[in-house]
C-alpha cells in the first residue's frame, strides 16, 4: 500500500509517534476552528513542505496522494457555491431559471473557497502524520494517550482488513482477466458486478478463519506489538507550536482586512 511504503522511508520514521500526533492534531484543530481562507492556503504550504523537506516525501508523491480527495472537494464546493437565489440577487454569474436565478454571489463564493482551503489545509496536515508514521507506531502511540483500547482494536483490525479485501479483489479480477471478462462494455459492466458481489463474501469466509487462527493463538481481545526505540521527538513540539502561531496571525489578518 503506498501510504505504508512512504512511512517506513521516510526521515522521520523513527521519531517518537506521539510528537507527530500532538502537531497533526494541534494543526488540524486549530485550521478547523479558525477557518478562512489564508489559514487553509498556510497549512497546506507549510505542513506539505514539513512532509516533503522533513520528511523525504517525494513532491510528485504528495501531490499525488493530494489529487485523490481534491476531486471529491471540487465536486463539493462547487454545489455550495452555484446556489439558487431570488431573480432580484446580484450575482458574479448565474443562469435564470424560472422566477430565480442559479449562479455565483460572492458570499457564495467565499464560502465555497473557504470551505476548500479548510479542507485541503487539514488533508495536508493528516497526510503528515500517514506519510511519516507506520500503522504499528500510530497504535502505539494512541495506547500511551490512554486512548480507549476497544478504538484501538477496531481500527487495527479494519486496517488489517483492508488488505484482505484487497487481495481477494485483484485475486478475483485475475481470474476474470484471464477469462476475458472485460472484452467490451457490457462484459465489463457485467465482470465488475459480479466482483462486487463476490469480493465481500470471500473476505468476509477469508477474515472469519483469520480471527479463527487468531483465537487458536491465544487472541484474547488485543493486538500487542514490540515497542521500538524512538528518537525524541521535540522538533515536533517546537513546529507545533510555530505552525498554530502562524495560522493564528492568518486567521486574524484575515479578519481585519475583511
Amino acid at each position: 500500500m503506498g501510504t505504508d511504503r512512504y512511512a517506513y522511508q521516510s526521515r522521520l520514521r523513527h521519531m517518537d509517534p506521539v510528537a507527530k500526533l500532538v502537531l497533526t492534531f494541534a494543526t488540524v484543530t486549530v485550521c478547523l476552528f479558525c477557518g478562512g481562507i489564508t489559514t487553509g492556503i498556510v497549512t497546506l504550504l507549510v505542513m506539505g513542505a514539513l512532509t516533503i523537506l522533513w520528511g523525504g516525501v517525494r513532491p510528485r508523491a504528495f501531490l499525488k496522494f493530494l489529487r485523490i480527495p481534491m476531486t471529491f472537494l471540487l465536486i463539493g464546493c462547487l454545489t455550495i457555491i452555484v446556489e439558487g437565489h431570488p431573480a432580484e440577487t446580484p450575482v458574479l454569474f448565474g443562469v435564470p431559471v424560472g422566477h430565480s436565478i442559479w449562479g455565483i454571489t460572492p458570499d457564495s463564493l467565499y464560502r465555497g473557497v473557504c470551505i476548500m482551503a479548510k479542507s485541503m489545509g487539514v488533508i495536508a496536515s493528516v497526510y503528515f502524520l500517514t506519510l511519516n508514521t507506520p500503522m504499528t507506531d500510530l497504535t502505539l502511540a494512541m495506547r500511551r494517550l490512554h486512548v480507549p483500547q476497544l478504538m484501538i482494536e477496531l481500527m487495527d483490525l479494519i486496517y488489517r482488513f483492508i488488505f484482505v479485501l484487497s487481495d481477494t479483489a485483484n485475486q478475483i479480477r485475475t481470474a476474470q482477466d484471464s477469462r476475458l471478462g472485460y472484452q467490451g462494455f457490457r462484459r465489463s459492466i457485467n465482470s465488475m458486478g459480479t466482483l462486487a458481489s463476490m469480493v465481500f463474501l470471500r473476505a468476509w469466509h477469508k477474515g472469519d478463519k483469520i480471527f479463527s487462527s487468531l483465537e487458536s493463538r491465544g487472541y484474547t481481545g488485543m493486538l500487542l506489538t514490540v515497542s521500538d526505540t524512538y528518537e525524541n521527538g521535540t522538533g515536533c513540539y517546537i513546529w507545533a507550536a510555530a505552525v498554530a502561531m502562524i495560522q493564528l496571525s492568518c486567521y486574524l489578518a484575515e479578519v481585519q482586512f475583511m
